[in-house]
């Protein structure tokens, strides 16, 4: 079931890119509830010479994983049709990066203009999500001049976002979901997304200590300011903070403090990456141990939390007055759980009590609500809280890549597979 997913989404990105060669960039730039091609006269953010970096630096990291995925269940062609894509992606990527000035913005033309405003000198998502995804693609081509390159950029990003200089360039699509910078609110966001690639990073440089250090401080970090355990009065036991404030209180927007329940399972199970890799070494069993007591019971209150009975979790909430703010149900939280689910499992348990009953319900309404209303195994991106896919742009008008879905789909897999029955999770 999931493997058929990962296959069928691979495939037709690679189909595209084999037809059109004169495009050497990932092309998911199709409506996915019709599968047909964005129109001609679409605004123009949703036209082909609007390169997000987003969508490329995911799809860097995506096409690594199913490379190794595939590679493992022994499609090699498959496997091999991937590499050409990454390759030229890489290197399209690099030129625009280069002809820019050594960075990305959210959105750039074939020749390297940003298309929006940027962040300027500070650290961004462009830069996070480009190079933890450009260091997944050296890794596979072994191209040690991108890794060399991958890793200089991911450093800087990461000395900004422990410093607290890192600046969202995400331009905003739709109304309900304010993404703009606001000065003095500390979003949770780049540090538990930089968690992605410190667990990579440090799986391929396990002799290297600054990886793993700086995901402990991170995820300490988060459990001390962003989750509720006593600190914060006017909230409930594990509720967890989207954003604090230079003082780090809970941010409040208007009269609310808001919580997204997507990004909070985002952290578990990105936490849960970097705690796997933890496990090899016996100076982390502190926080393991810690997090055995925090992760699980996170896991179960959110979802409770944020899932819906119209078959998806909203995208935010108010922890004030316990009510959602945004009820538009985005994709991409739910393999995120499944994920989240699946490490828990392997990590803890002994305190997994409730995770398999909530992952049944994240799995059914991602594979009834969501693939079912999708084409060429993409899920459709919004459901509203009736449960109806509706067109609403989360964060940018092309598909996900891969990212959200299969990265955490192929977890899900290894983690619960018998490695002698992997063969793509069949």
């Amino acid at each position: 079931m999931f493997a058929d997913i990962i296959r069928t989404s691979a495939e037709f990105i690679a189909e595209r890119f084999e037809n059109s060669r004169s495009y050497p960039f990932i092309d998911t730039k199709f409506d996915i509830t019709t599968g047909n091609d964005f129109a001609a006269d679409a605004a123009p953010f949703y036209q082909r010479d609007y390169i997000y970096s987003w969508i490329q630096g995911r799809g860097l990291e995506s096409l690594a994983e199913h490379i190794n995925f595939f590679n493992d269940c022994g499609e090699k062609t498959l496997a091999s049709r991937l590499i050409g894509v990454l390759a030229a992606v890489a290197q399209s990527m690099e030129n625009m990066r280069c002809a820019n000035g050594g960075r990305l913005g959210f959105a750039m033309s074939p020749e390297g203009k940003t298309l929006f405003p940027g962040s300027g000198e500070y650290a961004n998502f462009s830069d996070l999500f480009y190079s933890k995804g450009l260091f997944a693609a050296a890794l596979v081509l072994q191209d040690e001049t991108l890794a060399q390159a991958a890793e200089k950029l991911f450093r800087f990003v990461i000395s900004d976002i422990v410093s607290d200089r890192f600046r969202t360039d995400q331009h905003g699509f739709d109304p309900k979901n304010p993404v703009a910078f606001v000065p003095g609110k500390l979003i949770q966001g780049p540090r538990m997304i930089a968690l992605y690639g410190l667990a990579r990073f440090a799986a391929a440089q396990p002799d290297e200590p600054f990886y793993l250090d700086t995901a402990a401080e991170i995820i300490r970090y988060i459990y001390a300011h962003h989750l509720n355990r006593g600190r914060y009065a006017q909230l409930a036991e594990f509720d967890f903070v989207e954003a604090v404030d230079i003082d780090r209180n809970p941010w409040r927007d208007g009269d609310a403090v808001i919580c997204d329940p997507g990004h909070a399972l985002e952290f578990v199970g990105l936490a849960g990456k970097c705690l796997l890799e933890m496990r090899r070494q016996d100076r982390y069993a502190d926080l393991i141990a810690a997090s055995g007591e925090i992760l699980p019971e996170l896991f179960r209150h959110i979802f409770d939390l944020g899932f819906q009975r119209a078959g998806g979790i909203v995208k935010s909430f108010d922890l004030l007055s316990r009510t959602a703010v945004n009820n538009d149900m985005p994709w991409w939280s739910l393999p995120e759980t499944l994920r989240a689910g699946a490490e828990l499992q392997e990590l803890y348990p002994e305190h997994a009590d409730g995770i398999p009953e909530r992952m049944k319900l994240a799995e059914r309404a991602f594979m009834t609500g969501f693939i079912a209303a999708g084409t060429h195994g993409f899920a459709c991106q919004t459901r509203n809280a009736a449960g109806m896919p509706v067109k609403v742009i989360p964060a940018v008008p092309d598909a996900d890549p891969g990212y959200h879905t299969n990265c955490s789909l192929i977890d899900v897999i290894k983690l619960t597979s018998e490695p002698e029955n992997l063969r793509c999770g069949n």
